[in-house]
């Protein structure tokens, strides 16, 4: 991973971005804990002074786990929702580079065209 380049995607989240992020990496199991706490304070440090959740930035935390509530919430997430969903699938996408996996453990839509064999 590329530390350099994420912390400064981190800084390019707005407050509320990088909130919704921070607790969706909080709850990740397919992102490596080492990551997790390198990337923690950069997060906190950007949320801080941001706005409560809204119902709507909790839908968006459970969408991810969840292809068919994510194809229903992409049409309605904010800009920062959409923001801080795919800073965390980028994470994960570099997660499975880095270990050389097609599919991490749990992966709720894993890519048929990347099945072994």
């Amino acid at each position: 991973m590329d530390l350099d380049f994420v912390y400064q995607k981190v800084q390019v989240l707005s407050p509320k971005a990088a909130k919704i992020a921070l607790r969706m990496l909080d709850k990740d199991p397919h992102i490596p804990t080492e990551w997790v706490i390198a990337l923690r304070p950069a997060l906190s440090q950007r949320a801080s002074g941001s706005e409560d959740f809204r119902s709507t930035d909790w839908m968006t935390m459970v969408a991810i786990e969840s292809p068919g509530i994510r194809r229903f919430t992409e049409r309605f997430e904010s800009r920062e929702q959409r923001h801080a969903r795919l800073w965390v699938m980028s994470l994960r996408k570099a997660a499975r580079a880095a270990f050389n996996l097609s599919v991490l453990p749990g992966d709720a839509d894993p890519d048929p065209s990347q099945a072994p064999g």
